[in-house]
């Protein structure tokens, strides 16, 4: 092949080559297309088929895999969402909760606003999933309903999802609210503020539970904590810090992605750690979907 100094490598040579690298790049791109068309098509099929395989409240590898989806998976969950099967209803909401869609919020809100009290708490917990503040302007509304539970979880699930903005309406909240809510506020204006800080120091929101007690020392301790932050929060004092101090406190693990349980059992957990053995007997955990009675709170120590 004659080098390109050669004066015989003419244009026609170098026509040659072109249409050689072009129909290389041409190759190389219709590869590309396969690949995409065959991982968004059949092999986003396939994983859209395993999106039940773990059960509500646990982010598995296929639960994983099909939030990862992202819109994709979107008109299919919001489907099955409508369902008559209540677990398949729970693990599309769990799954709508983690994808950063416009169409997530207004559906959880349409659950939320149903007539149905189910679907209302479920919807709660969807909204709290979403970490949006969109979701909290969803939520403000809920928190003077007549109905103490979906009251009190609304109340609640403005911490896991409230923006810098929500700060001082939970602060104002606090003043007007009687007992148990303004608690109930006080701890939302506490989680919010330990997640904010968590984003503003780069990371992803997610703050650490309170240790469970080990003894029956350390529970009262921690009692006489909570008590404490909850007489400064009835004074009005410092509010801020009193939330702070009191989700630090009562926070209950929310690393599961069972958010309606876990907001259940923080609207128990507010009430200290004489609460959380009831509230983490292992019989004690209800099925995610559904009305559950309220346990009777155990005797402080």
């Amino acid at each position: 092949m004659p080098s390109l100094n050669d004066q015989s490598f003419t244009a026609k040579a170098y026509l040659r080559m072109a249409v050689v690298a072009t129909g290389l790049l041409l190759l190389l791109g219709a590869v590309v297309l396969v690949i995409y068309w065959y991982q968004r098509e059949v092999e986003g099929e396939r994983t859209l088929k395993t999106r039940f395989d773990d059960p509500p409240g646990v982010a598995g590898m296929n639960t994983a895999k099909v939030a990862a989806l992202g819109d994709r998976a979107v008109e299919t969950l919001l489907s099955d969402m409508r369902g008559q099967d209540l677990d398949k209803r729970y693990k599309a909401m769990e799954m709508l909760g983690a994808i950063d869609d416009p169409r997530v919020v207004p559906a959880m809100a349409d659950l939320a606003n149903s007539s149905d009290l189910t679907n209302q708490l479920n919807g709660v917990a969807g909204l709290a999933r979403t970490a949006k503040p969109e979701a909290a302007e969803k939520l403000w509304p809920l928190t003077t309903s007549k109905d103490e539970t979906l009251r009190m979880r609304s109340i609640v699930a403005l911490g896991l999802c409230g923006a810098e903005a929500d700060l001082a309406r939970l602060e104002a909240a606090i003043a007007k609210a009687g007992e148990p809510e303004r608690y109930l506020f006080a701890w939302s204006l506490g989680h919010l503020q330990r997640r904010l800080d968590s984003l503003k120091a780069g990371h992803s929101g997610y703050v650490q539970p309170a240790p469970v007690p080990q003894d029956e020392a350390e529970a009262t301790r921690t009692q006489q904590a909570v008590d404490a932050a909850l007489g400064q929060v009835d004074k009005g004092q410092d509010l801020r810090a009193a939330g702070k101090k009191l989700a630090e406190l009562t926070d209950i693990n929310f690393a599961t992605w069972d958010y309606g349980h876990q907001i259940a059992l923080q609207v128990l957990a507010i009430g200290g750690p004489r609460q959380f053995r009831s509230a983490r007997a292992p019989d004690a955990v209800p099925p995610p979907a559904g009305v559950q009675p309220r346990p009777t709170p155990a005797p402080a120590p």
